[in-house]
């Protein structure tokens, strides 16, 4: 057995990731894994503190005779780079793959999941905490986000931050939720310069069963400078449109057009 099998049957046997072993030595994870596929040799200072660390000779780890110290069971298949790991430690379970592929300076996939705090940054994440360009996690962060909590472009999640936000507490641009909060906002409570739902308080334009705003249609209740009161019934749709021409300004026109659309859906 040479010194690279060893090093990687003793690390594996200790559930370290490559990253993980190469921190507590001080390297990196592309040199553990050359120590591993025989492509270079550990320093002697490195050997010593992996014999220290693994609690086996420097006999063991040199000797090609040497055999394996009792704990071993069987030596488990090797890849050259970016292993794909699933192990315990005690009784929590961990899984880590990246890919070979590369993106400038990121993999295509990482998944990095298990009980606690595991974080995976790639093209593609997925991890508990995620950062990518499409983000799966608990706290998941890029370009397309999908978490409890999500802060990206487009975010879906309990808790979202986005340019396009969905979740039950939602931030964005333009936001759909139980609670929506943003410029275009849809939601049980919306508020924004346009907002529409049960409860809506648009500075601009505010539709649902109550609204506040310049421009107010409620069914139940309008406050506002131009309002209508349906009592379920349609709104007068062209009355409701000239007063958005006339009282918005036109710096909001992609939204104003957007605004009249929701009159009639609404």
């Amino acid at each position: 057995m040479t010194l690279g099998e060893k090093i990687f049957r003793l690390r594996t046997e200790q559930g370290f990731s490559q990253e993980t072993f190469g921190e507590k030595l001080g390297v990196s994870r592309q040199s553990v894994s050359k120590w591993e596929t025989d492509q270079s040799v550990p320093e002697l200072d490195k050997i010593v503190a992996i014999s220290s660390l693994f609690e086996v000779s420097t006999d063991y780890l040199l000797k090609e005779t040497e055999e394996i110290h009792q704990t071993a069971k069987r030596e488990p298949s090797r890849t050259e780079e970016y292993p794909r790991e699933v192990y315990r430690i005690g009784q929590r379970l961990h899984y880590e793959y990246k890919s070979k592929k590369m993106i400038g300076n990121l993999p295509l996939l990482h998944i990095n999941l298990g009980v606690g705090l595991h974080r995976a940054k790639g093209v593609i994440a997925i991890g508990t905490v995620a950062q990518g360009l499409l983000a799966i996690g608990y706290v998941a962060m890029g370009g397309l986000c999908l978490g409890l909590v999500s802060l990206g472009l487009f975010a879906f999640a309990v808790l979202a931050f986005g340019l396009i936000s969905f979740g039950s507490f939602s931030f964005g641009v333009i936001s759909f939720g139980a609670f929506a909060f943003g410029i275009f906002s849809i939601g049980a409570v919306s508020v924004g310069q346009f907002a529409f739902g049960a409860s809506a308080h648009g500075a601009q334009v505010a539709i649902g069963d109550a609204a506040q705003g310049k421009i107010a249609l409620g069914y139940s209740r309008a406050a506002g400078a131009y309002t209508q009161i349906s009592n379920r019934q349609p709104f007068h749709y062209e009355e409701a449109c000239r007063a958005i021409d006339e009282q918005v300004s036109s710096n909001w026109l992609f939204f104003k057009t957007w605004a009249k659309a929701m009159i009639k859906w609404f």
